[in-house]
């Protein structure tokens, strides 16, 4: 506690033993051999749990966000209930800004963290969206909602939307705006010894580092980040490096082209 409360110090903040929290994050076979007794003996100080809050976002031990993604949904439908009181009083515009305040941006906080999860947790987020748009459009239960998501609100699914928040997590990396611990997972084909000469270190893409484990492969963000990059178009990469509005707007459209989402612009 003491190392940990020094830690802290140094950067500037103040360790709360009362409200400290410890959470040991692993696979369930791991965690299956962790002994919590013994661990909770050797450091009666901190409080062990297996679901923590950060930032607004509940951790568990093994990084579902299952109980994180329930309470977002049901507090995301309570304010959609909510609105639907006063839905008739209100214009598609006024409707779609206090949806946006109340709804979608919550589901937009940190959803970069959703990486790599399961369709099946993810379409829970898919029907608040449904709902939203509903809300705006005025449309019936059981209509189709989806061409309007895409051609007049411009909405992405939950799914492109996510890749839009890695695909422009990378880009500030690429023009040094985000922190250095970040800049250092994006690391061009180019920089690497002996790929000046190949032809990957022309096209903009950037080292995609080797992991044993399937869970890190598909939600670590050194491995996340630049697969989602390099999957991008090629003239999508090769943009000037500019702090412009550009990109996101190309980015967007290239998403919406892809999966079958169809196609459309800001």
């Amino acid at each position: 506690m003491g190392a940990l409360g020094a830690w802290m110090s140094s950067n500037r903040i103040r360790l709360n033993p009362s409200k400290a929290q410890f959470i040991w994050l692993g696979t369930r076979q791991q965690l299956a051999k962790l002994d919590m007794s013994a661990l909770a003996a050797a450091f009666p100080d901190l409080t062990f749990s297996s679901l923590v809050r950060d930032l607004g976002v509940t951790l568990d031990q093994e990084l579902t966000f299952a109980s994180h993604i329930n309470r977002l949904t049901r507090n995301c439908f309570y304010q959609l209930r909510q609105l639907r009181t006063v839905s008739r009083s209100l214009t598609p515009s006024a409707a779609s800004t206090l949806i946006h305040s109340f709804v979608t941006a919550r589901l937009d906080y940190c959803c970069s963290l959703y990486a790599g999860l399961p369709a099946s947790r993810l379409g829970c987020l898919d029907r608040v969206f449904h709902s939203a748009a509903r809300l705006i459009g005025r449309i019936p239960k059981f209509a189709h909602v989806s061409s309007f998501m895409r051609d007049v609100l411009h909405w992405l699914p939950i799914e492109q939307r996510i890749e839009y928040r890695i695909a422009a997590l990378v880009w500030r990396c690429s023009l040094g705006i985000a922190p250095s611990y970040l800049r250092e997972l994006s690391c061009p084909v180019l920089s690497a010894r002996g790929s000046r000469f190949l032809r990957s270190s022309e096209q903009g893409l950037l080292l995609v580092p080797f992991v044993r484990t399937s869970t890190r492969q598909r939600r670590a963000l050194s491995v996340v980040g630049p697969s989602t990059w390099n999957s991008l178009p090629h003239a999508l990469r090769l943009l000037p490096r500019t702090n412009s509005a550009t990109f996101f707007s190309h980015l967007k459209t290239a998403l919406f082209r892809r999966d079958g989402v169809g196609s459309t612009s800001e």
